[in-house]
């Protein structure tokens, strides 16, 4: 792995982390500068650098420069890294692990020590709406998502776990990550659900019945009225008659 890809790395596993400094990768100011130019201009970071004042004998010079991976730079890298691996992920004992201590409640915290394999599985399942971020640099799984934590143990196989999870998506909502939805868009989805619902159409079905049943029987009683009335007249008339 060269300068360039170990930089790349470095800033797609801090991604979270905003701008970071590489003098640890390289401790070379100048060399560091001319790599962030020439990544910068491929669209794979951004980078800023601060203008440190000098002293009465020195100019002013420039710190390291602190970067930050792009979108771009993330699928690259992505890409990358997919394509070396011929699209596998390997479950070996220390991921299984991880996968145990995630379905069990706990937090998982990457840092740039954690291995490669469990670094791409973390985030490959954060992008899937599988975990989620309870602190800023720390991944946990839901109750409701526990399901699928198992499935991937019980697999052990990423490839396995994606064509069963395509099956799932197809009867469920698994692999939407709402995170970003309105209030709007999650409402909208609940009303759907209300229409379809059989007890709902019952609901209204027999309150429309029972206002019809009403209607009926306040006519009924106007009749009845009305026919008495005219009795009353009828028997009144033939009273004053006979007399």
């Amino acid at each position: 792995m060269n300068i360039y890809d170990s930089i790349l790395e470095y800033l797609y596993k801090n991604q979270d982390k905003g701008f970071l400094e590489i003098s640890h990768i390289c401790p070379d100011k100048e060399k560091s500068t001319r790599i962030a130019k020439e990544l910068k201009k491929d669209g794979l970071i951004i980078f800023k650098q601060k203008r440190l004042m000098g002293s009465g004998k020195t100019p002013p010079f420039r710190g390291h420069p602190k970067l930050e991976i792009t979108r771009l730079g993330i699928e690259k890298y992505e890409r990358e890294i997919t394509e070396l691996k011929g699209e596998t992920l390997k479950m070996d004992e220390n991921t299984i692990q991880t996968l145990e201590s995630l379905k069990n409640g706990k937090s998982i915290t990457l840092t740039k020590d954690s291995p490669n394999e469990i670094s791409e599985l973390i985030i490959n399942l954060k992008n899937l709406g599988v975990l989620h971020k309870p602190t800023r640099f720390g991944y946990a799984c839901d109750l409701s998502n526990r399901k699928y934590i198992t499935k991937l143990i019980e697999l052990k196989s990423w490839e396995k776990f994606l064509d069963w999870s395509e099956n799932e998506n197809s009867k469920s909502d698994f692999i939407n990550d709402f995170s970003g939805s309105t209030i709007g868009q999650v409402n909208q989805s609940s009303e759907k659900m209300d229409l379809k619902s059989p007890i709902t159409q019952k609901t209204v079905h027999k309150t429309a019945k029972e206002t019809k049943k009403k209607s009926w029987v306040e006519i009924l009683a106007w009749l009845i009225g009305i026919i008495a009335g005219l009795v009353a007249i009828y028997e009144f008339i033939i009273t004053n008659l006979t007399n």
